[in-house]
């Protein structure tokens, strides 16, 4: 599961400088564990109830960074 990232051309080269694209940064159930400070099982609880953004690759579930911040912040706003 691997993102390409596209060149930037160099500054002086002539072209329109375009805005780099940026892979999002995945995360594993123990590292969203820890980040939200609780167990592992938690995390495959909220899961399984859908109460927390995830991704799944083939089996394996992994968690978009930026959208675990959002929802950290949604949730702290409640």
């Amino acid at each position: 599961m691997k993102a390409q990232l596209r060149a930037v051309p160099a500054a002086g080269s002539g072209a329109a400088a375009k805005p780099a694209t940026v892979a999002p940064h995945f995360l594993t159930v123990p590292e969203v564990a820890a980040l939200l400070r609780c167990r592992p099982r938690t995390i495959y609880t909220m899961v399984s109830q859908r109460r927390i953004p995830f991704r799944k690759a083939g089996r394996l579930l992994r968690f978009e960074a930026g959208e675990i911040d959002a929802w950290t912040k949604d949730c702290a706003e409640r």
